[in-house]
C-alpha cells in the first residue's frame, strides 16, 4: 500500500517534467544532426573527390607514389585508410590489405559516435512520451475524483496531458529519419573506402609487375 501512494504521489506531479525532458532531448538531438550534418556532408564531398583524383591516376606508370600525392591533396578518413596500406606495401599485399581493413574499422566507429544516441532517441523517445501521458491522465482522474466534478476541467487535463505523446513523437521523428540517412552515408564512404583499397592493391600489382619486367 505504501509503494502503491508513493508511485500515486509521483504520478500527481503529472507530465511537466517529461515535457521538460523531451524539450532536453530535443535541443540535444537537433545539436547532434546539425554536427553530423556538416560533417559527412563535407567528408561526403572530399570522398568523391578522391574516388575521381584516383581514377584519374590508377593507370600511370608511378603507381603508388602519385597515389600518394594525391592522398595529400585530398585529406580524408578515406585517404588515411589508402595512405595506411600505403606505407604497409613494403610488407606486401596481404599486409596492405589488413592494415586498410583495420583502419576502415577505426574510421567506422568514429564516423558512428553519437549516432546511437538518435538511433536511441528515435526508439524510445514515443514511449517518453506517452510515459507522460499516462501521467496527467492520472493526475486528471484524481483531480476528478477530489473536486466530484467532470466536464471541461477535466478534458482540458487530458487533452493537456496528451501533449506529452506529441512531443515525443516530434523528438523521435527526425532523429530516427536522420539516424537511417547518416547511417546509409557512412555506408556510402565505406563502399568508396573499399573500391578505393582494391584500386590501391591493383596499382601496387601494376608497379611490381612493371619492376619485374624491367629485371628481364
Amino acid at each position: 500500500m505504501n509503494l502503491t501512494q508513493t508511485l500515486m504521489d509521483i504520478s500527481l506531479g503529472g507530465s511537466n517534467w517529461i515535457l521538460g525532458l523531451l524539450i532536453i532531448l530535443s535541443v540535444l538531438s537537433i545539436a547532434v544532426i546539425i554536427e553530423k550534418g556538416v560533417v559527412y556532408y563535407q567528408l561526403d564531398k572530399k570522398t568523391k573527390k578522391l574516388w575521381d583524383a584516383m581514377n584519374k591516376c590508377a593507370f600511370r606508370a608511378d603507381g603508388l607514389s602519385e597515389v600518394s600525392k594525391v592522398l595529400s591533396d585530398y585529406p580524408s578518413p578515406t585517404a588515411h585508410i589508402i595512405k595506411a596500406g600505403i606505407e604497409a606495401s613494403h610488407l606486401g599485399p596481404d599486409a596492405m590489405r589488413e592494415v586498410m581493413g583495420q583502419e576502415e574499422s577505426i574510421i567506422r566507429m568514429n564516423l558512428e559516435k553519437r549516432l546511437a544516441f538518435l538511433g536511441t532517441l528515435g526508439a524510445n523517445a514515443p514511449f517518453i512520451g506517452l510515459f507522460g501521458t499516462v501521467l496527467g491522465i492520472i493526475r486528471s482522474f484524481k483531480d476528478l475524483a477530489i473536486s466530484g466534478q467532470g466536464g471541461e476541467s477535466v478534458i482540458a487535463g487530458i487533452a493537456e496531458s496528451l501533449v506529452a505523446t506529441a512531443m515525443g513523437l516530434f523528438v523521435a521523428i527526425p532523429a530516427a529519419i536522420f539516424y537511417n540517412v547518416f547511417k546509409k552515408k557512412i555506408h556510402n564512404m565505406m563502399v568508396y573506402a573499399d573500391a578505393l583499397a582494391h584500386m590501391t592493391l591493383k596499382i601496387y600489382y601494376q608497379g611490381r609487375e612493371q619492376v619485374e619486367e624491367g629485371r628481364k
